[in-house]
């Protein structure tokens, strides 16, 4: 399920946004991503289906927002899955100290493959 960090983020405290650029839109366009927005939408997803698990997919680094602080906050906030496209994403979010569930689902020949299954991926 893919879970937007938007919202106000009312009522979390201190602004916690991450910002990225495209080089080439640099002068046009930038987009942040409220922490504590998106850790709020977690919660919420959570609460209204209470018995089912929840996965934050951060493929493409987060959808070039970074994937570790999303995935953290997604997993402060309730994810009890994260999903990858591929396992040098996944294998990335091991080595930044991310434990759990995390899956990718894009198979490529030569991929890291005997190291994603040592990491339980």
């Amino acid at each position: 399920m893919w879970i937007p960090a938007c919202g106000t983020g009312e009522g979390t405290g201190a602004s916690e946004t991450l910002g990225a650029m495209n080089e080439t839109a640099s002068l046009r366009a930038r987009a942040e991503i409220d922490l504590a927005a998106l850790r709020a939408n977690v919660r919420a997803l959570r609460e209204r289906a209470a018995g089912a698990q929840l996965m934050a997919v951060v493929k493409s680094d987060g959808y070039g927002h970074g994937a570790v602080p999303c995935a953290r906050a997604a997993r402060e906030a309730g994810a009890t899955w994260l999903g990858t496209a591929t396992p040098h994403e996944a294998l990335a979010l091991r080595a930044a100290g991310l434990d759990g569930r995390i899956m990718c689902w894009l198979w490529t020949p030569g991929g890291p493959w005997r190291e994603a299954i040592e990491a339980d991926i």
